[in-house]
């Protein structure tokens, strides 16, 4: 049975895509036929955590608001697709990955991972430190 993972705001199926994989405040595993789902809170210290926890599951499918490459490389690694569904509610993401109207994610949408921002001090854009907070 093909499941989904979604990184989401909140733990309940009105909750939106979650702007951060690594950090998300919950992780949804979806059955995209009946809706049907399980909340488990994120993982907030090391982002390398979060797919393993769920390497075991039937997951074929990642719904994301970003990713960086470290997470973006192992979850590929683990054979799984990567969706990109920005502010999007949990729902509608799901019935348009599911109806294939959203593509592939090709690659990672963030050039460098929050904690190597954290690590190096990285400017992203010229906007001053990026903030590390829970969301």
């Amino acid at each position: 049975m093909e499941k989904y993972l979604v990184a989401s705001s909140g733990d309940t199926l009105d909750s939106k895509v979650s702007g951060r994989f690594g950090h998300s405040g919950y992780f949804l595993v979806v059955d995209p036929r009946t809706l049907e789902y399980e909340a488990f809170p994120g993982v907030s210290n090391y982002e390398d955590q979060t797919i393993r926890k769920f390497i075991n599951t039937d997951i074929s499918k990642v719904i994301v608001g970003n990713i960086g490459p470290a997470l973006y490389k192992e979850v590929t690694a683990y054979g799984c697709k990567i969706y990109l569904c920005r502010n999007m509610p949990v729902p509608e993401a799901i019935k348009k990955v599911k109806d294939g109207d959203i593509p592939v994610l090709k690659e990672p949408t963030l050039k460098h991972s929050i904690h190597s921002a954290r690590k190096t001090g990285y400017n992203f854009g010229g906007h001053g430190k990026i903030s590390i907070s829970r969301m």
